[in-house]
């Protein structure tokens, strides 16, 4: 019986070897994180939306660098972490870091997803 077979398998490993094969309970993704998601592009932020949500994380998205700044400054809702664009109009994502890194002690993940749509449709032109 292959259960069984495995089951011989574990008793003769060491426990390090055993502690290896399971996976420990840090391994798993936190579930409820409270995140920021900020991107002018309203398609590449719904995809983001629906991502975060499979994680079981908890979004909030706004199109603009102003609006989340306000927000966090606000303090009216708590997060966990901020997912920026980089290029947008008005406030880009690199400012907007430099003020969450000066004013606050939250982490931030910056993306390129503008950069890489012209990256994707300049390699798959005929």
């Amino acid at each position: 019986m292959p259960g069984g077979k495995n089951l011989g398998n574990m008793a003769a490993m060491g426990g390090d070897e055993r502690q290896r094969m399971e996976a420990p309970a840090g391994d798993k993704f936190p579930e409820g994180l409270r995140v920021l998601a900020v991107d002018d592009d309203s398609v590449c932020l719904k995809v983001l939306e629906v991502v975060l949500r499979r994680c079981k994380y908890n979004p909030t998205t706004v199109t603009d660098a102003k609006t989340a700044l306000k927000m966090l400054r606000a303090g009216k809702a708590q997060f966990d972490l901020v997912i920026t664009d980089v290029h947008m109009p008005g406030m880009d994502g690199f400012k907007l870091l430099e003020l969450i890194h000066l004013e606050m002690d939250l982490p931030v993940i910056s993306t390129l997803t503008a950069q890489l749509k012209v990256f994707f449709i300049h390699f798959n032109m005929p």
